[in-house]
């Protein structure tokens, strides 16, 4: 089925790029993004966004080169400065995300551009010294607000760009300030809801899927937010459970008409979730209600021990996708809303219909097929187009729509 829309895009490469360009007229863009897909042969469908992507430093080098030319177009639309303070999450204990830092500051230097890193810790002095995951030196630098102006001991001026998806308020240091900021704190995980981002994706999906003559089910996954919850307490645990077997037998219905013989499954998620924390996988409301200890206290909170009080229930799509016999799924990174490469996450401890985002996920190279092959070989989107890519435009748009909204 998805073989089969891959081919029909293709076909309609020039229809599909003049359709994205017209949505993406006079709207703001992110400066990056990364977006999980998940792809069960049947259907595929982007199942989580992320405006403040870490794991840059699992790109491939012609990927990073990509993403050096795409910073090189976008930075100017937002800031005239050739300096550039990135703002990095908190904590500096996991070395892998060091190495994405490291790796991040190297692809803009490459587009042309200072890189300083700085630091909300208040705990640190001027400078902190920190070694990557290769053993490779990473200076971060104290930062004051001087009057609305962010500055450390080498910036005083120049585009902020955020790679902190602030699950918790930013700090006093970034009230009013006046500098370019990228991308928009209101899109911080504080404020943010994966509802948001599905509301518009399946939206755009119907929209686009009206347009190329497809059913639009076949790239959106069914999701419905439950607000007002706690799974420690088994508050509004039921309204849950009664979405989750409504969901189920309307994606049965579905799976019959196009005479799918799986079993149908949910991804309950944390609304304001990241790092894959608060994700279950239910097939029926009584999965919800028959919830052990273990897995209600992995719902009670996310990310910096915030509570889970709103989730998501969303259609489950599993991954077709192993590598050496590991369960796998494709993750695309974006600039300036080009499509710049990606790469494969892979567990060997989890499941087809399992999230991935988890301890002990590994990474490897986008694996090339007919459908990622115009992304891993860079063929220009007039020759031929990925379905995959095509996902992340409408993704690109989603986000723009988001960006609108608190701009």
């Amino acid at each position: 089925m998805i073989d089969n829309l891959h081919e029909i895009l293709n076909e309609k490469r020039i229809d599909v790029k003049s359709w994205v360009d017209a949505q993406l007229k006079d709207k703001p863009v992110p400066i990056y993004s990364s977006f999980d897909i998940r792809d069960n042969g049947i259907k595929a469908s982007i199942v989580d966004s992320n405006l403040f992507p870490a794991g840059f430093n699992n790109l491939t080098n012609e990927s990073q080169y990509s993403a050096s030319l795409h910073f090189k177009k976008i930075i100017p639309t937002l800031c005239q400065s050739k300096a550039i303070l990135i703002i990095p999450e908190a904590h500096t204990r996991n070395l892998y995300y060091l190495s994405n830092l490291n790796t991040l500051k190297k692809i803009i230097e490459n587009a042309g551009y200072k890189v300083i890193i700085g630091s909300i810790r208040e705990d640190i002095d001027e400078t902190l010294t920190v070694n990557d995951s290769d053993g490779r030196e990473l200076t971060l630098e104290k930062m004051k607000n001087a009057k609305g102006i962010l500055k450390t001991k080498n910036f005083d001026h120049g585009l902020i760009l955020l790679n902190n998806d602030f699950s918790t308020p930013a700090p006093e240091l970034l009230a009013q300030v006046k500098e370019c900021i990228a991308p928009p704190i209101k899109l911080g995980w504080t404020h943010r809801k994966k509802m948001s981002f599905f509301k518009h994706f399946c939206k755009l999906a119907h929209s686009f899927g009206e347009e190329m003559k497809f059913d639009h089910w076949l790239i959106c996954p069914a999701t419905k937010e439950i607000n007002d919850i706690d799974f420690s307490t088994g508050k509004n645990i039921d309204a849950i459970a009664q979405e989750t077997d409504e969901m189920i037998d309307g994606i049965q219905k579905k799976y019959d008409e196009y005479k799918i013989k799986e079993k149908p499954f949910v991804f309950i998620k944390d609304n304001s979730g990241t790092y894959g924390m608060g994700i279950i996988t239910v097939s029926s409301g009584k999965d919800v209600l028959e919830l052990n200890s273990k897995e209600r206290r992995s719902m009670k909170s996310g990310k910096e021990q915030n509570p889970i009080n709103s989730v998501i229930v969303q259609e489950g799509i599993a991954t077709k996708h192993t590598v050496n016999e590991g369960t796998a799924e494709p993750v695309l990174y974006c600039v300036g809303g080009n499509v710049v490469g990606g790469f494969m996450r892979i567990h060997n401890e989890k499941d087809e219909k399992s999230s991935l985002n988890a301890p002990g996920a590994k990474f490897d190279v986008l694996l090339r097929d007919h459908i990622t092959r115009p992304i891993v070989d860079f063929i220009d989107e007039k020759d031929a187009l990925s379905l995959y890519s095509v996902l992340a435009h409408l993704g690109t748009i989603a986000i723009s729509k988001e960006m609108e909204e608190v701009l």
